[in-house]
Order: C-alpha cells, then structure tokens, then sequence
C-alpha cells in the first residue's frame, strides 16, 4: 500500500520564467485599458461665459468646460468633429449643458427647455442648448467664434474666444 504523500517539487527554471512573464502582462493590461481620456492639456480662452478650456475629448466630441456660479458650478461645450484634428476652422456644430436650475431673463420669462438631456457627463439637464464654433484661423487652436441658442434655436447669440496660451 502506498500511504498518501504529497510530493511538491520545485518548477522548473523556465517555467516560473513564463509565469513571471504572464503575471507582469496580467498586471499590464488593466493600467493600459483604464488610461483616461486623451487631452490636449489646458489650452483656454477668454469669453463673455469666463475661461473656457479644452478639458478633454470623447468620441468625436472635444469637450470644453467653462465656470458657473451655480450648480455644479461647470458649463460644458460638446464640439462635434473636433476631437483628434489640428486644422480646419469650421464651423462646427455641438451643444452646451449647464446644471439644470430655474433662469429667468429680465423679462421673466424662464430660458429652460421644454425636456431635458442626459449630456456627454452624464449629466441630466433642462438648461442646454445648440452651438456653433468657428476658428479665425485654419491652424488650431486659434481665436473663435461660437454661436449660441437655447435648446434646438438656431444658434444667435455670438461670443467671441480669445486664446489665453
């Protein structure tokens, strides 16, 4: 009768050489898949909204954000087509999102929409609108121009960006 031993043997040189090797790929994979998204660092410009910047990108989106007194005290701008290009001046089209709040204008009539979106940040909102960006130079980043309306309003109301850096 054999009595039961277990019998634990050391692995051989080349194969704890390929289990180091499949550990240290393992532990590589998740860093390069949870990378954030690209930026294009902190280039900004000065406007009537305050200093927008280009924070990020998602997508085909370039996504610009801008201070906010209220809320989560962030506006965003989604451009459409811009992520990822270094030419071109436009125009543009995207749309912006601010914290959904009650304004009213002077008038007192109140400037929110009807319904709201759930925009690029996940952010559900009745105060957004549509955008249109055009660059005064072909080579980017240079000064802009954005039009701006409330919800699907053609864009009017016009603001000009002045590149900080």
């Amino acid at each position: 009768m054999h009595s039961p031993i277990a019998v634990c043997r050391a692995p051989a040189p080349n194969h704890a050489m390929r289990i180091a090797l499949i550990a240290l790929a393992f532990l590589a994979t998740p860093s390069a898949l949870a990378q954030p998204p690209q930026t294009r660092g902190n280039v900004a410009w000065e406007s009537a909204l305050g200093r927008i910047e280009y924070v990020y990108e998602d997508g085909s989106y370039a996504v610009f954000e801008y201070p906010l007194e209220y809320g989560d005290n962030i506006g965003r701008i989604y451009i459409d087509d811009l992520a990822g290009e270094f030419g071109g001046n436009g125009p543009l089209d995207g749309y912006w999102s601010e914290p959904d709040v009650s304004h009213d204008d002077d008038a007192g009539d109140t400037l929110i929409c009807p319904f709201a979106i759930i925009d690029g940040h996940g952010r559900t909102t009745r105060n957004w609108g549509r955008v249109r960006l055009m660059f005064t130079n072909v080579d980017f980043p240079s000064n802009f121009v954005l039009m701006r309306a409330r919800c699907f309003e053609e864009p009017n109301n016009v603001i000009p960006g002045t590149r900080v850096n």
